[in-house]
């Protein structure tokens, strides 16, 4: 039930007095009266499902954008002022992906949080959102959803009574073209712009499965724990099991090695600023268990030069 609440949020919610507009629209003929009725009662669909989103902490940027549109548009076609009414009557599908378009790209041009932010806070682990390359894949991927809201605009513009452009061309745009970059288009900017290693000790242990090397692994099993104190303390453990590494949060019930340390220290020494066996014999930071996983460390974790 969780995640069908999540799903409706995300994606069906916003949708519903869309809609709800365009069916009574389309039933009234887009006559004036027809169009006036169907802005008011979208509106109102609109602000029930922004209260009750606003409740559940799920109210988005474009609930604020869409309901605006509803609410200037009834405002403007009921107090009769014809250029508005005559765009609603004539291009209300361009006006719907118009406003997408306006809500995703001002929070960008002026700096703030993106709409993709609500995305990712529901999609990605806690650790993962505190790295900056999170920040900048979302204003990446809020720039490409920009061009797709504007083309579907121009779609719809284009061709304001020909269902394939105001209705079929913009949501397979939407559909295949938009929602499928969530696989691809991360991948693709951090294969241009690789990350480099996290400044903080949480992303650090917890990505450690980005940078697991299966190969350098092969059939090895062990779990490994990290006490972390310090400014940012916490306890973290990676299984590694069948080619394969999972990483969690909290007390391993059993610990092949363990390592305690200061989470300023580990962190210099998976940056290369500290020699990892050097800082242990300085005891800077104590390990218990198996030294030889501490050893292999480096084979199977090769990006994090330095971490044994």
């Amino acid at each position: 039930m969780r995640r069908v609440k999540r799903f409706f949020f995300m994606h069906i919610g916003t949708i519903v007095a869309v809609i709800v507009y365009f069916n009574l629209a389309d039933r009234a003929g887009y006559s004036v009266p027809g169009i006036a009725h169907a802005l008011r009662v979208a509106l109102v669909v609109m602000s029930c499902y922004a209260a009750l989103a606003y409740s559940q902490g799920e109210l988005k940027q474009f609930d604020f954008g869409i309901w605006t549109m509803f609410a200037l548009g009834a405002l403007f076609v009921s107090a009769g002022v014809g250029p508005v009414t005559w765009l609603f009557q004539h291009y209300s599908p361009a006006i719907l992906f118009g406003t997408f378009t306006v809500t995703a790209l001002v929070p960008l041009v002026a700096g703030r949080e993106t709409f993709t932010v609500y995305y990712a806070r529901r999609q990605l682990p806690a650790w993962q959102l505190k790295l900056p390359e999170v920040a900048a894949v979302s204003r990446v991927m809020t720039a490409y959803w920009v061009l797709i809201f504007l083309t579907a605009t121009t779609l719809c513009a284009w061709q304001p009574r020909d269902p394939r452009f105001t209705l079929f061309y913009p949501n397979l745009l939407v559909f295949v073209v938009g929602m499928t970059a969530t696989f691809w288009l991360p991948a693709l900017y951090f294969r241009l712009f690789p990350p480099g290693v996290p400044q903080a000790v949480e992303p650090l242990v917890m990505g450690m499965p980005m940078v697991f090397d299966r190969k350098g692994a092969g059939d090895a099993r062990a779990v490994i724990q990290f006490c972390v104190s310090g400014a940012e303390p916490g306890d973290y453990h990676v299984r590694i099991e069948r080619g394969r590494c999972k990483s969690f949060e909290g007390v391993a019930p059993t610990a092949d090695l363990t390592i305690y340390t200061p989470g300023a220290v580990w962190t210099r020494i998976a940056r290369g600023e500290l020699d990892g066996g050097q800082a242990l014999a300085e005891g800077l930071y104590r390990v218990e268990g198996d030294f030889s996983i501490l050893a292999k460390m480096e084979a199977w974790f090769p990006a994090r030069r330095g971490a044994s």
